[in-house]
Parts: C-alpha cells; sequence; structure tokens
C-alpha cells in the first residue's frame, strides 16, 4: 500500500515537471511563430510558412492553456483532477510542436537551400533540439518522440542537400540526438532521486525518530487540515505516569524502549483512518474521527493495555498512563484543542493518574482556579506567607520534651487559612515543595537552635524532594553548615508511599543522610502494606505509629496485639518508638503500657508559634496528669492560636 501511495506521489510529481514551465512555453511559441512568419517574409511572402506560424500559433494557445488548466485543476477543491488526461495533452502539444518545427525546416531545406531561409531554419531546429533536453525530462518517452520527431527528418533533409556544409551539420545533428536520448535518461534519474531524497526528507520531519509514529508537526498540520474542512475529531492526550522515574531509576534506554512500546500497544488499539503521534517527551497525541462514548471505550481499552506489566531490556516494568479527551471542531483553533486535552490530562492526573477525564467547561473554570492557587502559592513563598508551628513530642516516662515536630502553616491575605492537605499536593505536583521543604528544614534548624540541647526538630520530607535533580542530601548538609546545628538533633520523617516513587534511590540518600548524623523517622506507620518488611530494609532510627492505633487501642484488642508486636520487634531492631495522636486520657493510660520512648497529640499540648514552644519545652509534664490540654482536633492540621504578626521574609 505503501509503495502505490509513493508510485502516486512520484507520477503526480512528474506529471507536474510537465506544467512547470508555462512562461517558457509561451515565450518560445511567440518566437518560433515569430521565426516562422519571419521566413516568410524572407521568402516573397511564401504562404506555406504563413501557414505553418498560423498552426505554430494555434499550437502555443493550445498549450497555454491546458496548463491554465492543469493549474485551476490542481488548486481546485470542485474540479476532479484526471492526472493521465493531462499527461495526454502535455504529449500532444510537445509532440505537435516538434512537428511543426520539422516541416519548417524541411520545406525550407528543400524549397530554398541556399538562401538565407534555409539557415534561419537550421537554427531554429538546432535551437529547438538543444532545448529539449531541459524541458519534459521527467517523462524520457516524450523527449526521445520529440527528438526523433523533429531531429530525423531534419537530418534527412541536410543530407539531401548534399552540401558538405550541411552534412556536416547534419553528422552534428546525429550526434546532438544521440547525446540528448542518453542525458535525457541521466536527468530523468535525478529527477526520480531528486524526488525520494525530499520525500525521505519530509518523513524525517514528520516522523519521530525514536518510535517512527507521526510527530507534533505531522499531528498539527493534520489537525489544521481537518478542522478547516469542518470536520468534527476527537483529541485523547496520553502522557506516562511517572515516566521521569523510570527514566531516573532504570536509565534512558529502558525509558526509551519503553516510549517505543507504549507507542507499538497505542497503534495496535487504533481502528483504520485513526492517528496518533508522539508529541514530545512521555505524551501522545490519539485522533479518531468517533464520538466521545466511543473514544471513552477507546481510553478504557488503552488504560488496560499499557497497564498490564511488560518486559524492558530484560527488566518486569509497569507503567500506566493518564488520558485526557475532548471533542474538537471547528469552533475552535487547533491550539484552543490542544489546551483542552491538557486540561482533561490534568485532570486525569489529579485524580490519582491511571485514569481518564472527558474536557467540560467546568473543568476549565476548576483548571483556571488551579493556575490561581499556584500563582497564590508561589507568590506566598515570595513574601514569607508560609510560617512553622510546633509540636512537642513528650518522654512518657520523664514527662520531657525530647523532640518537637515543625508543621508548615499558611495564612493566605484573603483565602485564609489553609490547610496543608490542600496546598501540599499542589507544592508537590508543581515542584514548589523543593523550596518549600528546603526552607522548612532551614527555618526549623535555626529555630532548634534556641532551645536546650537534648531537644531535636523533626521536618517532613516529600518524595519529590528525593529526585535525582533534586539533591536532598547536598541540601541538608548545606542548612546544617549556616545554621551550625548538630545533625543528630535533625530528624526528617518519610512515609511508606514515598518509597513508591523510587525505592532504591531514596534508600540510598536515607543512608548518606544518616552516615552524616542525620536521624530518620518512618511517619504514619501501620497504615501501609509493607511496613514490617520497611523496619528491616529501611535505614531508619524511629517509627511513629499512625494516631488510627491511639484512636482504636481502648477498644480494640487487635490493635493491642499489633501495637505489642511492633513495640516488641522494634526494641529487638534498637528503633525508637513515638506515638502520634494521643488526646484523651484513656487513651495515654493504654499507650503508656508500652514501652514508648515517645507521645505525640494534644493530650500535651498543641501546633504552637515558636515563641511559645520555649517555656512549654523547660516544663515537665507530671506523669499523673489528669485533663488533656485540647481533645478533639487533628495535630496534623490544625493551626495554633493566630499569631498576632505573620512572620516575613522569602522562605529560602
Amino acid at each position: 500500500m505503501a509503495l502505490l501511495e509513493e508510485q502516486d506521489a512520484l507520477n503526480e510529481q512528474l506529471i507536474a515537471a510537465l506544467y512547470a514551465t508555462r512562461g517558457p512555453i509561451l515565450v518560445g511559441s511567440v518566437t518560433v511563430t515569430a521565426v516562422i512568419a519571419g521566413a516568410g517574409i524572407l521568402a516573397g511572402h511564401d504562404p506555406v510558412f504563413y501557414a505553418l506560424a498560423v498552426l505554430m500559433a494555434g499550437l502555443g494557445v493550445f498549450r497555454f492553456e491546458t496548463h491554465r488548466m492543469y493549474s485551476r485543476a490542481r488548486i481546485s477543491a470542485d474540479i476532479a483532477f484526471d492526472a493521465p488526461r493531462f499527461e495526454r495533452l502535455a504529449m500532444i502539444g510537445a509532440w505537435a510542436t516538434a512537428a511543426l518545427i520539422a516541416g519548417f525546416s524541411c520545406y525550407a531545406l528543400w524549397r530554398y537551400p541556399t538562401q538565407p531561409v534555409a539557415v534561419l531554419a537550421i537554427a531554429q531546429s538546432i535551437g529547438y533540439l538543444a532545448g529539449i533536453s531541459g524541458r519534459n525530462t521527467s517523462r524520457p518517452l516524450i523527449t526521445k518522440i520529440q527528438v526523433l520527431i523533429s531531429g530525423i527528418p531534419f537530418t534527412i533533409a541536410l543530407l539531401l542537400t548534399l552540401e558538405p556544409a550541411y552534412i556536416l551539420i547534419a553528422l552534428t545533428v546525429l550526434l546532438t540526438t544521440t547525446l540528448t536520448f542518453s542525458s535525457t535518461q541521466i536527468i530523468h534519474q535525478m529527477f526520480i532521486a531528486r524526488f525520494r531524497s525530499m520525500k525521505e526528507l519530509e518523513i524525517l520531519a514528520n516522523r519521530d525518530a525514536l518510535t517512527n509514529l507521526d510527530n507534533r508537526r505531522a499531528l498539527l498540520f493534520k489537525l489544521d487540515h481537518e478542522l478547516a474542512s469542518r470536520k468534527s475529531l476527537t483529541l485523547l492526550s496520553v502522557d506516562i505516569d511517572h515516566f521521569k522515574v523510570i527514566n531516573d531509576s532504570f536509565g534512558h534506554d529502558v525509558g526509551d524502549a519503553l516510549l517505543v512500546s507504549i507507542g507499538e500497544t497505542l497503534s495496535s488499539c487504533l481502528a483504520s483512518g485513526e492517528m496518533v503521534a508522539r508529541m514530545g517527551g512521555d505524551e501522545f497525541m490519539i485522533v479518531t474521527s468517533c464520538g466521545t462514548s466511543e473514544a471513552i471505550e477507546l481510553a478504557r481499552r488503552v488504560l488496560a493495555r499499557i497497564g498490564s506489566q511488560r518486559r524492558i531490556k530484560g527488566r518486569s516494568i509497569t507503567a500506566t498512563v493518564s488520558v485526557g479527551i475532548v471533542l474538537a471542531d471547528r469552533s475552535m483553533t487547533v491550539e484552543e484543542a490542544l489546551k483542552r486535552a491538557d486540561i482533561a490530562l490534568y485532570k486525569a492526573k489529579s485524580d490519582g493518574r491511571n485514569h481518564f477525564a472527558v474536557y467540560t467547561a467546568e473543568l476549565s473554570a476548576e483548571h483556571d482556579e488551579h493556575l490561581a492557587f499556584e500563582a497564590d502559592m508561589r507568590e506566598a513563598i515570595r513574601t514569607g506567607q508560609f510560617q512553622l508551628a510546633y509540636q512537642p513530642i513528650y518522654n512518657p516516662r520523664s514527662g520531657s520534651v525530647t523532640l518537637v515536630e515543625a508543621l508548615l502553616r499558611w495564612e493566605h491575605p484573603t483565602r485564609g487559612h489553609i490547610s496543608p492537605a490542600t496546598f501540599i499536593p499542589v507544592a508537590e505536583r508543581t515542584g514548589l515543595i523543593r523550596v518549600l521543604g528546603a526552607w522548612t528544614i532551614e527555618t526549623a534548624a535555626r529555630a532548634a537552635l534556641t532551645w536546650p540541647r537534648n531537644v531535636g526538630v523533626s521536618v517532613n520530607v516529600s518524595a519529590r524532594q528525593f529526585e535525582s535533580d533534586h539533591d536532598l542530601v547536598a541540601v541538608v548538609a548545606a542548612i546544617l553548615r549556616r545554621t551550625g546545628l548538630q545533625p543528630r538533633r535533625l530528624t526528617l520523617e518519610i512515609t511508606e508511599s514515598t518509597l513508591i516513587e523510587d525505592a532504591p534511590h531514596i534508600i540510598d540518600s536515607l543512608m548518606r543522610l544518616r552516615t552524616m548524623g542525620v536521624r530518620i523517622a518512618l511517619d504514619d506507620f501501620g497504615t501501609g502494606y509493607s511496613s514490617l518488611s520497611y523496619l528491616v530494609k529501611l535505614p531508619i532510627d524511629i517509627i511513629k505509629i499512625d494516631k488510627s492505633f491511639s484512636h482504636e487501642i481502648e477498644v480494640s484488642r487487635k490493635v493491642n496485639a499489633l501495637m505489642a508486636a511492633i513495640t516488641d520487634l522494634a526494641h529487638q531492631l534498637g528503633l525508637l518508638i513515638i506515638v502520634e495522636g494521643v488526646e484523651t486520657e484513656p487513651q495515654l493510660a493504654a499507650m503508656r503500657r508500652f514501652s514508648l520512648h515517645g507521645i505525640q497529640g494534644f493530650i500535651f499540648a498543641r501546633p504552637m508559634w515558636d515563641d511559645e514552644l520555649l517555656s512549654i519545652i523547660k516544663e515537665r509534664v507530671p506523669s499523673d496528669r489528669s485533663k488533656p490540654a485540647s481533645v478533639g482536633a487533628d495535630p496534623s492540621t490544625s493551626a495554633p492560636r493566630k499569631r498576632p504578626k505573620a512572620a516575613s521574609g522569602s522562605p529560602r
């Protein structure tokens, strides 16, 4: 099929070459007509020459008009383009011209062999023969027959004069004819080679070199053409989830092989007439003429086929994609259609990835709100709207503070208090968590310098802070050098979900941090599926038991049994245990039955600003306390009492 399409395209180009010289055809016809008419005058008004001149003029008009018809047929969608017909018309015009010029030269040599008219005819014929090799060479057959029609009679006429000079000219014409035959074939071959080279360059310009799919340029051209012809299309924007992690973890050769594999899978999902292109990076775009409901079924098929595990260069890799769907029509530009596809894709990503979403006007408004929120966050970082609150962690035996957790807070000038559960995911998605994270660690470290030397500070870190292009270990080392805080007084908290991103790289970073003296805590322990295995694999110092254990410890025998097992295992592994979310006296009493190293919760203290913290740190909590400090709030999201004046300065 591809070969037939290439041959059709080549034939069209060959025929186009026949009609590429409308101007020279007109000039040539006028010139030859003038020469023949001039010969008639020189010959004493010979009517034969005048008749030949009239025929040449008519033939010139015919050839010029066929060129005009060809041009109109090529540019008009209303006129059917009949390539063979135009090729026949070109043949008729070329061969008729050759016959007329041959007739002119033969008659002149026969009737006036020794007069200036003969010289004029010879000059005209030789000039015509020489010019043939530069025209019509896209079709060698036309040129060769032209040469034969005009050259052979002319040569015979020269020889029949028996004039030595004319005989010499005849021999020269025969040599010229032979050379024209060979040069015609060479020029034709060069024409085809050039066409194929241009075709290859065109393919390269419209093909993705890695996946061999259409590229962004080809897709934009198709969309522009289809939408201009008033056709409605459905676009499916397909983006690989966590592709950067795969690239960083397994290497770019594996990443490239995965792109090729997913490109092949997408192609296998398509029906005839549908198109898939690689837009760049890890993004693909499917173009289909089917409606939204069929596009949804296609998206489900894509998710199912790509989501299965595959072998890539000897490795088992499970990759998923997110899909954004939009119906595009002539009412929108290509740029608007692509933007809407991106908005739908963004929604699919924010819904947890490995999903699809269909564009709606509501999605667009939601997207605009996300952009506004992101802009607010960038402004908050620039103007110092973020603050740190601190919640003490108490030793249940001594009643003294052993560690303080730093908690990021945002008081927006107009939005008010914004929960970390709202802004942290946005910061992670946009990469702003790197800036916020570094600022949090350094601010907390400087605050810890004002506390007693036996009290450390704990800071939560995100998986995005461990990415290979953001060296968290170097960031922490630089902060410790600038602040002078002893590494053992800094604890970094990670969650199980952090390790899902890139466990080998993150574990290596944690080991390097521990080598520096920084302590590592596994936060929200007990909420995942593989927590016990992480106790063995991870270079951690502290386990922070999730608050769900604290809330059920009074009533659940299973929770009590799990607490006993976890504390026993932790002690054998040399790990410290901290329990979060203790809010009531019964919860505290139940937790004290276990060998814990720290208790965190509202029963002792709520999150507070640094200027309130120092007096709390210096006080011991009585072991027989009977009244909680506060009950019922969530220590991870609750804001401290409103500060009289917000901290200023850029969080760097």
